[in-house]
């Protein structure tokens, strides 16, 4: 598996592009991605099961937009496929969810959270859903790694980020 490129919105310091959030930047980087098959994407999980870092299998949209709204990047196809775009085996067994991705900003309550869980979500997130949806459109698998808000994840995430970049 070849992983060139990864995308860091938690500013864990893990060796990969770290972004604020999702923006042009983020979007131009994995829309010219031309060495990897597969992006990682790590961004903070909040309603986690567990104070431990997380894979993603799969999502749901809650955002209410679209990062490929506009022109159609020539990078793909313009509605791409997302079904099965998850990669869950990291070369070590970590708990899996499915987020809600949550627009940036949206801080929901103790109602809305027993609405993402009925919905068949067991945590949320903000910049993973988007820019999965932009590395499917590229044509790219994409391994999601949640991480609780306040966790330092170096010691843990470094050796399967290193594991990932040793097999290509």
């Amino acid at each position: 598996m070849n992983i060139p490129l990864g995308i860091d919105f938690t500013a864990s310091k893990l060796g990969l592009t770290e972004h604020d959030g999702l923006g042009p930047e983020v979007a131009r980087q994995v829309r010219t991605n031309t060495q990897g098959k597969t992006l990682v994407i790590v961004d903070h999980g909040f309603g986690l099961p567990a104070k431990a870092v997380h894979v993603v299998r799969d999502h749901l949209n809650l955002t209410g937009s679209n990062p490929l709204m506009g022109p159609n990047n020539p990078c793909g196809e313009r509605f791409p496929r997302v079904t099965d775009v998850y990669v869950t085996d990291c070369g070590r067994e970590l708990p899996q969810v499915v987020t809600a991705g949550v627009k940036p900003g949206v801080v929901p309550d103790a109602e809305d959270q027993a609405a993402i869980k009925a919905v068949g979500a067991d945590c949320w997130s903000y910049n993973l859903v988007p820019t999965m949806i932009i590395a499917a459109h590229a044509g790219l698998k994409v391994i999601g790694i949640l991480v609780p808000e306040g966790m330092n994840v170096d010691a843990e995430l470094k050796p399967i980020l290193q594991s990932l970049s040793s097999e290509n």
